[in-house]
């Protein structure tokens, strides 16, 4: 794919971190489009003149648009040609109203990058929110539009990160390098209209990832912040996010025990205090199954270095055949 198409393929809708992680694939080398430096007046006149060209991209054929832009209900205006409070993009089915459903929308369209190119979609979308929007509301739209190309082509001038870097301070500094650009082509207003609830999750999963390498932290100490920002969270995102961040206290918990040479007992009695007495249970039989698959693995190594014409049979009396595909990675 080319890598100016992959900037613009990029879900917003998906964690800006998750951005950042796989930054170097998706920004490296985004050349600048052309049509986004067209004159000031040609863009006015495209912005009011008629989507001749809608239509959709082989690959669009039979879905529905992303983004919901059509209220359902009575919602607080904001200041006359400024966004309101942060909900669906539309008041009364005619006026804009941001969030982030309308990036959704815009990357809807933008998805068939390479199939058509961008004036064409320009033009798909401008015909597509013609009829959902008023006259003003859409030149709003459509400049939203050209900012949000603008901002997805300039993160190509951002040095990108190495690939598989997860170092909390350089992932912290990349993404205030992101925003940086983006405050170039949004208002704060807009900023938070539209990416508001993304930058939460980001800041979020940032915070959580310092806690996480914080070399100064016990892991009870680890997991008392990390429950702390937890609590921050709404209910259904601080469920979403329980049973990882459980998984990995106890497994810094076990881990340091066992290098201090901890026995199973007081493993068992770590875990029962993180996650309770079930989940222990349900864990130390994993331990125990894993323990003995090792045990088994080693035993046939051992054989077939020592009597290879005995590994065979031993391979097929001993592992089934799906242990037997897992085994095929120790041989």
């Amino acid at each position: 794919m080319p890598p100016s198409r992959a900037i613009l393929l990029n879900p917003t809708r998906r964690s800006r971190l998750g951005m950042l992680l796989g930054m170097s694939s998706l920004a490296l080398g985004v050349c600048a489009v052309a049509w986004l430096h067209r004159p000031a007046s040609t863009a006015q006149a495209q912005d009011s003149a008629p989507a001749a060209s809608f239509g959709l991209a082989p690959s669009l054929q039979g879905t529905v648009p992303d983004g919901v832009l059509a209220d359902s209900g009575p919602m607080d205006a904001g200041p006359a040609g400024g966004p309101g409070a942060p909900g669906l993009p539309l008041q009364g089915g005619a006026d804009l109203r941001l969030s982030p459903e309308l990036i959704r929308r815009f990357d809807y369209w933008l998805t068939t990058h390479g199939e058509r190119d961008l004036p064409a979609i320009r033009a798909d979308i401008q015909a597509d929110l013609t009829d959902e929007l008023n006259p003003r509301s859409l030149l709003r739209a459509m400049r939203l539009l050209d900012a949000y190309v603008a901002y997805k082509t300039e993160l190509s001038r951002l040095q990108p990160l190495p690939t598989g870097t997860y170092d909390a301070a350089a992932l912290g500094q990349q993404l205030q390098a992101i925003r940086g650009v983006r405050g170039r082509h949004f208002t704060p207003d807009e900023t938070l209209a539209l990416f508001g609830p993304d930058d939460t999750t980001d800041d979020h999963a940032l915070a959580r990832l310092r806690i996480a390498q914080d070399p100064t932290l016990t892991p009870p100490e680890r997991s008392r912040q990390l429950a702390r920002l937890s609590q921050r969270l709404p209910p259904e995102q601080r469920a979403a996010e329980t049973e990882p961040v459980l998984h990995l206290s106890v497994a810094d918990a076990v881990a340091e025990a066992r290098a201090r040479g901890a026995d199973a007992t007081e493993v068992r009695s770590i875990r029962t205090r993180l996650v309770g007495p079930e989940a222990a249970e349900r864990l130390a039989r994993v331990d125990a199954e894993q323990a003995d698959w090792q045990a088994r693995v080693q035993g046939y190594l051992a054989l077939k270095r020592e009597r290879p014409d005995d590994a065979a049979s031993h391979k097929a009396a001993r592992f089934s055949p799906s242990e037997q595909l897992r085994l095929a990675a120790y041989e």
